[in-house]
């Protein structure tokens, strides 16, 4: 029942040749051009939430510093010069 309910649509304007690609690789794949971009979409939203998980979680691991903790000494030496 969920697929008869109205979802909004988008329409893309993509190059012919592009077009032809991703209709190739699904077809490959046994899956409509609507299937195959839709699994691409949730794909890369799920890489961006991953890659954005992981550099939030390197800010919380002890002992690690700052790149402005560790190149402030180092600019500290270089006037001393």
């Amino acid at each position: 029942m969920a697929d008869s309910a109205k979802r909004p649509r988008y329409f893309l304007d993509i190059d012919p040749e592009l077009r032809n690609r991703v209709k190739a690789v699904a077809a490959l794949r046994g899956k409509t051009m609507k299937q195959w971009v839709v699994e691409a979409i949730i794909e890369k939203l799920e890489n961006d939430i991953d890659a954005r998980e992981s550099l939030a979680g390197l800010g919380d691991v002890e002992s690690t510093t700052s790149l402005r903790g560790y190149l402030a000494p180092k600019r500290r030496g270089r006037r001393g010069l």
